[in-house]
């Protein structure tokens, strides 16, 4: 989640930098559903179609829109042309495709939550297909809410009309950035809700538009590449999780918590993760203590909870007993950072399992909305209906069979990912060390061997320097600079980059050097600011997006990884565009 807008409109020189993510311990193209993603039971392997190069393509962007997204859409916006004349106009490598090219953001809204606030239009873009530019007029060409080229008309034109859709995405979207399950909705989702509602979780409707949408936009013969570009990891959770209760972590108001959040009326906190967790998120012992109000006394894992010392002991200064033992302190679960190492700090990881994502991209199968969960609420990847992204032929939105689709003929070696995302771009090399990006074993919780700054932490990391520096000294880490005192209201940053201009952040401005209106002791000393300590902004930043990476792990090589922080001082993300352009080459028509 973020509060904080960077505005500019080109960024400048960092050498850019991507992952290449094969390898033989990587998901191949020959065994697409390997198993290793999320453990659980044996995967069922399926056998690829035949690869027949694509005369099509079709060119997905999933763009997160929140605050501080502004400036890394403009350098995609200068970027996208490359990709486009790769594609359209290539040398000898391939012919010309015919190209569909869509936009949609990363704002679902709130799953069943109440933090975004609904009245405003852009909180949640439901994946739905966007086509204004940033003056929010509908873009030439973008009426049906894509645009198409087929080898006529201007390249010009269309690239122009590509970078105005991207600007128009902005950066006042929901700060539960969902830009995993909006791909998910738009791509693969056989039966994606209008709604969803709470006590009990209820998904209600199908999105006929949508639907519509997919069928237009999406072709069966065609290549398929999608881009992600965020500067922030996954926020979003299953609001089915946890039996039911995964909606209870995008609530202002935490059921059963009466720990108020930070200095006003924010909302409450949700309670801590037994002792277990801290040292082992995956074991058997590691339970929220919010159970400890809910669960069989009379079994000995509530026992477990009910004595465990993190849940007899209240946070709240002078008070005790239920709705205060077992929570977090006024100061220790800022919206936020919420949405880091769940399982070590709460007992529970409400968010969907990362297979959810590779399986998107890479399984003929997929469960609709009522077979993804088993009967005790836990998320099981059930085949049960034909993934829309490899249907022959999709299915008109009113149509009564939403699931049973003719299989196509796409390959999986047809299906693109790139992740443009918060990494350092030394970590973007052609020859990746996942354990240097993701640990030993994210899986199982073990982030043994992680770069120090991959670690998502609102406290300084381990063998990184800073932390109380006065704001204007910016450290000397090439990657980041340094840490800094977040006051448990942000996150440690992955990598940081200079804005072309200098910004001067005004009072209750969406800005990173702002001084703290209400206490100025308290004003935020990232390393960003001018080096006078004023309340200038000369950088900007990226997080740990540890989640998608993990999905471009899962993917193989069939995906890449690029470093949010690595730009070309004239094209902006151009040279990571084009070495997407140039692993696709190889699927399409000659």
């Amino acid at each position: 989640m973020k509060r904080s807008a960077l505005l500019l409109s080109s960024l400048l020189v960092l050498v850019p930098a991507v992952v290449h993510c094969g390898g033989g311990e990587e998901r191949g193209n020959a065994d697409p559903d390997a198993g290793d993603v999320d453990g659980g039971p044996e995967p069922i392997v399926e056998e690829d179609k035949p690869l027949l190069p694509a005369s099509k393509v079709d060119l997905l962007f999933v763009v997160d829109n929140s605050a501080s997204m502004g400036d890394k859409q403009a350098l995609l916006a200068t970027a996208v042309s490359r990709v486009i004349r790769r594609l359209v106009t290539p040398s000898n490598e391939h012919k010309p495709v015919d190209l569909h090219l869509g936009v949609i953001s990363s704002s679902l809204g709130n799953q069943g939550g109440d933090v975004c606030p609904e009245d405003s239009p852009r909180t949640n873009d439901r994946a739905h297909l966007l086509n204004k530019n940033a003056e929010g007029a509908v873009v030439a060409g973008a009426e049906s809410g894509f645009l198409s080229f087929s080898g006529s008309g201007d390249v010009a034109v269309f690239e122009k009309a590509a970078s105005d859709i991207i600007v128009g995405v902005g950066q006042s979207g929901c700060g539960l950035e969902a830009q995993l399950e909006a791909m998910y909705r738009f791509v693969a989702q056989p039966d994606p809700p209008e709604t969803i509602r709470r006590e009990p979780v209820e998904y209600v409707g199908v999105d006929k538009e949508l639907l519509a949408q997919r069928k237009a936009f999406f072709r069966p013969d065609s290549a398929v590449a999608i881009v992600m570009l965020t500067d922030e990891d996954d926020s979003q959770v299953d609001p089915r999780a946890n039996g039911g209760k995964g909606w209870h972590f995008t609530v202002r108001n935490v059921p059963l918590s009466k720990v108020a959040r930070g200095t006003s009326a924010q909302g409450t906190t949700a309670a801590r993760g037994t002792s277990a967790c801290a040292t082992d998120p995956a074991s058997p012992d590691c339970a929220s203590c919010a159970e400890a109000a809910t669960c069989d006394a009379s079994t000995l894992g509530c026992q477990k909870i009910k004595q465990d010392v993190n849940c007899t002991q209240s946070a709240a200064p002078g008070q005790s007993g239920p709705g205060y033992d077992g929570y977090y302190g006024p100061n220790d679960d800022d919206l936020n950072v919420r949405f880091h190492e769940m399982k070590r700090r709460y007992g529970v990881d409400p968010q969907y399992p990362i297979e959810r994502y590779v399986k998107a991209l890479s399984s003929r199968k997929v469960p609709n909305r009522d077979t993804e969960h088993d009967a005790a609420g836990n998320y099981v990847h059930a085949r049960t209906c034909t993934n829309p992204l490899f249907a022959a032929a999709l299915p008109a939105p009113d149509a009564p069979d939403l699931c049973d689709l003719p299989e196509g003929d796409r390959s999986f070696r047809l299906v693109f990912f790139q992740l443009i995302g918060g990494l350092p771009p030394a970590l973007a090399g052609t020859s990746p060390d996942w354990t240097k990006i993701l640990g030993r074993d994210p899986d199982a919780y073990d982030d043994t061997g992680i770069d120090p700054h991959m670690i998502p932490s609102v406290s300084p990391r381990p063998g990184l320097s800073g932390g109380n520096e006065a704001r204007g000294d910016n450290g000397t880490d090439p990657v980041h600079g340094r840490e800094w005192n977040t006051r448990n209201k942000d996150l440690q940053y992955a990598c940081t980059l200079p804005l072309p201009e200098e910004r001067q952040c005004l009072p209750y401005d969406a800005c990173e050097c702002n001084d703290d209106p209400t206490n100025p002791a308290n004003s935020p000393n990232p390393p960003l600011c001018k080096s006078d300590g004023s309340t200038t902004q000369i950088r900007a930043k990226a997080y740990p997006t540890l989640r998608p990476l993990r999905v471009v792990k899962g993917l193989g090589d069939r995906a890449l990884a690029a470093s949010i922080c690595s730009v070309d001082p004239t094209s902006g993300y151009g040279p990571l565009l084009e070495t997407l352009a140039s692993k696709m080459s190889g699927a399409l028509a000659k």
